[in-house]
Order: structure tokens, then sequence, then C-alpha cells
């Protein structure tokens, strides 16, 4: 029987528990109705359809991100956003996936992308080198959390290279010199490391990129 006082915040909330247990290709309007005790058409009195469903969980789930505002240096101060922007989609890596709406996107995380702008905006001279370093920036975040789950699967990263795998050496002179140096691999503390990579070299950068960089 439908429940009219069921509000939109439940409903999204509920949402979000079923797409992180199920998945976005798991998840359904009859799956969540079954999940509230209710009739699907009562969801369909909060809300028009499932994008417009979507739409709110990844503005939900976005907003909840608070960008850091650390004083530090520059570089720190970056490296600092990209960590925990980062850190946020990871442990919400399915609706990471509804971010390919570019308004979900910005309904959900102009915090951090008006706190990435102004970083960037303290070294570059124009808007945009600006929104060019900016994009850099984001794109590394972005990749590195929606492959998060995956890395621990790919070869080398939990303690070594396969015998078979290391063996291509014969055939790969690289290969073969460096298999035995491959180990456990630590997702937060590669990220790390190579985003103090990039903002040295987008501080190193800064002002001088060339004219087809920002086309």
């Amino acid at each position: 029987m439908p429940t009219l006082d069921l509000d939109q915040d439940e409903i999204v909330a509920v949402s979000r528990e079923l797409i992180a247990e199920t998945g976005l290709d798991g998840f359904s309007m009859r799956k969540l109705a079954a999940a509230l005790g209710v009739n699907p058409m009562t969801i369909y009195l909060r809300f028009e359809n499932k994008d417009a469903l979507l739409d709110a969980v990844a503005t939900a789930s976005l907003a909840d991100f608070q960008a850091p505002t650390s004083n530090g240096p520059w570089a720190t101060q970056v490296v600092d956003l990209a960590v925990e922007l980062r850190r946020h989609l990871v442990a919400d890596r399915e609706t990471l996936r509804l971010l390919g709406d570019g308004d979900r996107l910005t309904s959900g995380l102009l915090g951090a992308v008006d706190r990435g702008l102004a970083l960037m905006g303290q070294i570059y001279d124009g808007p945009a080198e600006t929104v060019k370093a900016f994009r850099v920036l984001f794109w590394h975040v972005v990749g590195s959390a929606l492959v998060a789950g995956t890395v621990s699967t790919l070869p080398g990263t939990q303690g070594g290279l396969s015998e078979a795998f290391a063996a291509e050496g014969a055939d790969y002179p690289g290969l073969g010199r460096y298999a035995e140096h491959f180990g456990p691999v630590d997702p937060e503390e590669l990220f790390a490391y190579t985003t103090h990579l990039l903002v040295n070299r987008l501080e190193a950068d800064a002002g001088s990129l060339p004219e087809e960089a920002l086309s």
C-alpha cells in the first residue's frame, strides 16, 4: 500500500544503499520499491522517472564531499584536495559512474571544482591555463578512482609477477630486468606518489604551457 509519508531523502538514501550492494546494473525501481516496502508507483509520486532519481542520488553522494581548506604550501593543498576527493569517490564507486552526465557532476561537486580552480588560479595567469591545469588534476583523480576496484587483480600487484608472466622477459628485456622488483601495490600510497609528481610538474610548468596545449 502506498506510503504517502515517504519523502525524497529517504528514497535517495535507500537507493544509495542498494546501488552500493548491487551496483548500478543491478539497480531497478522494482528492487527499490521492495526495499522500501512500497508499491513502485509510490516512488513515481516523488520522482518523475529513474533518471530523475539517479540525478538526486548522484547529487546527494557528491554533495557529501567537503573540499579541504588547508593553509600549507600550494603543492600540499592540491595533493590534499586530490587525495580526499579520490577517497570519497572510491567509497561510493558505483555513484562515480553517474558522472558521465555533466549536470550531475556540476550539481554535486561544485565545492571541489571551485577549490581546485582557485588553487590552479594561484599559479596560472590566464583562465584557459587555469582550467587546463585543473582538468589534468581532476582526470587523474577520477581515473584512479575508477580503477581502484580492479587494480589488485592486475599482474604484479600482489607480491610479484607470476613465473609464467616473468618468463616473458626472454622476449622483453625491460620486463626481464625488473620483474623481480614487482611487489604488492598500495593504491593509496601509489596515488599520493603519482599526485605529488603531477602537482610538482604543474607547478614547474605554470605560465609556460605551449599554445597548443590549451586548445
